[in-house]
């Protein structure tokens, strides 16, 4: 999934300030037969990650 967000354009709504505050990305956890099940599902909540790096933040882990 690549599509392009509104905010991906140029002209970006999302300024430096924006920028400069902690974006936070929570993976819910899931039970192993959720997983096996909606594999999909994971890929998208991991893929968030990935959106947030695009728009200009740094990946940091946590925890």
């Amino acid at each position: 999934m690549s599509a392009v967000m509104p905010w991906e354009h140029s002209g970006s709504k999302i300024s430096v300030r924006h920028r400069e505050r902690l974006a936070v990305v929570y993976v819910r956890q899931s039970t192993r037969q959720q997983v096996i099940g909606h594999q999909e599902s994971t890929l998208l909540q991991y893929a968030l990650v990935d959106r947030a790096v695009g728009l200009g933040w740094e990946a940091r882990e946590c925890c």
